[in-house]
């Protein structure tokens, strides 16, 4: 992921097992779903995970999908101290995934359709929805991958 390429064909429609992860995360403030300051908050992000001293996994920022507030967060090495800005998925987690490639004014549409499919699949709605943005330069637009986790 680092070097904004993606293989698509891991992410779009799939089903992940995130039992046992842990992410560390930050708030922050959006407007209408539209994050405020995120750069900085992502500075904030490695800049505590490194003062913590935890160790990155995967070097792949997540933005939750929220209408007023939401969280930027990034897999870290589970630790046996506790952190309130530690997202631990200790129970059976079950992430469904999607790669959107559209004008990003209706990404919503297709959160919806991946909230209904995972409806569909599990018998409930998913507890967070989180999103990856990833150029690409071949476009001149992006890829959205999105997590629905339940």
């Amino acid at each position: 992921m680092s070097n904004g390429k993606i293989d698509e064909s891991f992410w779009d429609n799939k089903e992940h097992d995130w039992t046992g992860k842990s992410f560390y995360y930050v708030h922050f403030f959006a407007v209408f779903y539209n994050p405020i300051g995120l750069g900085g908050k992502l500075e904030r992000l490695y800049r505590e995970i490194r003062a913590g001293g935890y160790k990155v996994l995967e070097n792949m920022a997540l933005i939750e999908y929220g209408m007023f507030k939401g969280r930027a967060m990034v897999e870290v090495e589970k630790q046996d101290k506790y952190d309130a800005n530690i997202l631990n998925f200790d129970d059976k987690t079950t992430v469904d995934t999607s790669v959107y490639r559209g004008a990003p004014g209706k990404i919503s549409e297709e959160i919806k359709r991946l909230s209904e499919r995972v409806a569909s699949r599990r018998g409930m709605a998913p507890r967070f929805i989180f999103y990856k943005y990833v150029p690409d330069k071949s476009a001149g637009a992006y890829k959205t991958i999105l997590f629905a986790i339940t």
